[in-house]
């Protein structure tokens, strides 16, 4: 049964979130002033032809005036090369389920491959939490060619009902933090991403096969070239040698060049904790990986400053700045003059906040610490 009242209490309300008054809604709708009045009080129901106007007058579904404001939900993923994230929070930004799996870059896995990645997680979520509305995805690899596009496809395709945007995994970052112009995400691979006229550029991320140096699977592979060409020149292995022998459980490093292959990427890219391990010690080798790689990424924002104009000022994310953030961005900042900084959460948190943006709802007070105090104690 069609309740007059709440769909007159969500009219009200989503009107007056875009600061609207009942005139305005009136005249936008081309009705009465009355009509709009009768509405919100549950004197009487818009017909068919309203209800739709309405919602895409205020920027919403027909299912979001029809539903609760109660439970109202939304989904954000972060989609990178190793991992793909999935969270369910409230409009207030607290945490409610946490899901992650395998990565979802589509130049690693197919398109079809990410789609079906990506719809299966949203799926069952959906499932367990049916009162989702709004969901972001930012996933790295679908600036490439049209993937962006026909990710969204398949993806609408599959839930028409369902407010959804997909970007690329940079979008998380900007919408975390309105205040900065860059974004630079280094993990398994790295980018940065100007924002010029609130659309991101991307500058470098050209994959593994290509980029010159910047990220964690660079600095392991980095790593691995110094090593092998030291046991090759048979020269007295370094402490980076030794830790890198180690890790691998190898004589040599060279005895473990069979399972390098078939690791491949990932592995390589594990292999730089091993570099910022050395680093720390104050291994000689390690400080000029690092440097390089460092140099590499700063060439990068620099690009984003001079050549788009961008603040410099950078949301940085990725599995290198979270862990090593310490060693890593004191080094980035001795090639560039840009002020790198972090929120301390997860890229998830902006596909949250984005979907919660997309709605044209006002962001909460709360919402960042909310967020923050509930997404470490739920799985």
């Amino acid at each position: 049964m069609i309740d007059n009242a709440l769909i007159g209490k969500r009219i009200r309300e989503m009107r007056k979130e875009r600061g609207l008054t009942q005139g305005e809604l009136a005249e936008g709708l081309s009705v009465s002033f009355q009509a709009v009045s009768n509405w919100e009080r549950g004197a009487a129901l818009p017909d068919p032809e309203n209800l739709v106007g309405i919602a895409t007058f205020l920027g919403v579904l027909v299912d979001d005036l029809l539903r609760p404001a109660t439970g109202r939900l939304l989904l954000g993923v972060d989609g990178g090369g190793t991992k793909t994230e999935f969270v369910v929070a409230t409009e207030e930004g607290r945490v409610l389920k946490r899901i992650v799996c395998g990565g979802s870059n589509p130049n690693d896995i197919g398109l079809k491959g990410t789609a079906s990645l990506i719809g299966d997680g949203i799926r069952g979520l959906l499932t367990e939490y049916p009162s989702v509305h709004s969901a972001f995805c930012g996933i790295s690899g679908v600036s490439a060619g049209d993937n962006r596009a026909k990710l969204l496809e398949a993806l609408t395709e599959r839930f028409p009902t369902l407010r959804l945007s997909v970007e690329t995994d940079c979008a998380n970052l900007f919408a975390s933090d309105d205040s900065a112009d860059l974004a630079v995400i280094c993990g398994t691979g790295s980018v940065v991403f100007a924002k010029k006229e609130n659309r991101p550029i991307r500058i470098g991320g050209w994959g593994h096969l290509i980029d010159e140096g910047g990220s964690a699977y660079d600095i392991g592979r980095d790593a691995l070239r110094l090593a092998l060409s030291r046991e090759d020149s048979l020269k007295k292995p370094s402490l980076l040698s030794l830790l890198l022998r180690e890790r691998l459980g190898t004589a040599t490093v060279w005895d473990g060049i069979g399972r390098i292959y078939q690791e491949g990427k990932p592995y390589i890219a594990a292999l730089s904790e091993v570099v910022f391990c050395a680093l720390a010690e104050g291994d000689a080798e390690a400080e000029a990986i690092i440097d390089r790689n460092a140099a590499c990424l700063a060439a990068l924002l620099r690009i984003g400053t001079e050549r788009y104009g961008a603040r410099p000022r950078a949301v940085a994310s990725g599995g290198i700045f979270e862990h090593y953030g310490d060693l890593w961005i004191p080094r980035i900042q001795r090639h560039v003059a840009v002020a790198l900084v972090s929120n301390g959460l997860p890229p998830v948190y902006g596909a949250i906040r984005g979907a919660l943006l997309q709605t044209k709802r006002a962001v909460p007070e709360a919402f960042y610490e909310n967020f923050k105090n509930s997404y470490r104690g739920v799985k």
